[in-house]
């Protein structure tokens, strides 16, 4: 089991307030339960409109890939894996590609996801993976920052 410190958003496409509190309080049980360092424990952050979130931690890789994400929505929602439709597309917000992950249900998408900085294939590091998360959150400002 491999594990990768990386940045992972998700942004709500349909899911109702329930629903979006609900897979916020799942996502954040990802992250390990204990680490030696700090930086390492799962860290999330909301948006301001409450529809999107950050998440980063030390995450084992397998636990946060398509099929892996697939099957956790199904475990959250209790609906078949199998009835979770997917699709990617590809963007750069700095150096590297991310996918972005449309997960649907039923002929609608509830949900979008990006492990920032990875495409599949090559993981980035925490730093590549932050600089991609921070040129997200410098073009999305207003959904991010508050007006204090």
């Amino acid at each position: 089991m491999t594990q990768r410190h990386v940045y992972f958003g998700i942004e709500n496409l349909a899911l109702n307030d329930q629903q979006k509190a609900t897979l916020v309080d799942a996502l954040k049980a990802l992250g390990p339960k204990s680490h030696p360092s700090p930086a390492c424990l799962m860290h999330w952050r909301i948006s301001n409109n409450k529809d999107a979130a950050i998440f980063e931690a030390l995450f084992d890789e397998d636990a946060i890939t398509v099929d892996a994400i697939r099957q956790y929505l199904a475990n959250v929602f209790n609906v078949n894996a199998g009835d979770i439709g997917d699709s990617i597309t590809f963007v750069t917000l700095d150096s590297r590609q991310t996918a972005v992950v449309r997960y649907s249900y039923a002929g609608t998408d509830y949900l979008q996801l990006a492990v920032f900085g990875y495409a599949g294939g090559d993981w980035p590091t925490w730093d590549e993976s932050g600089d991609e998360v921070r040129v997200y959150l410098a073009a999305n400002r207003e959904q991010w920052e508050s007006e204090e």
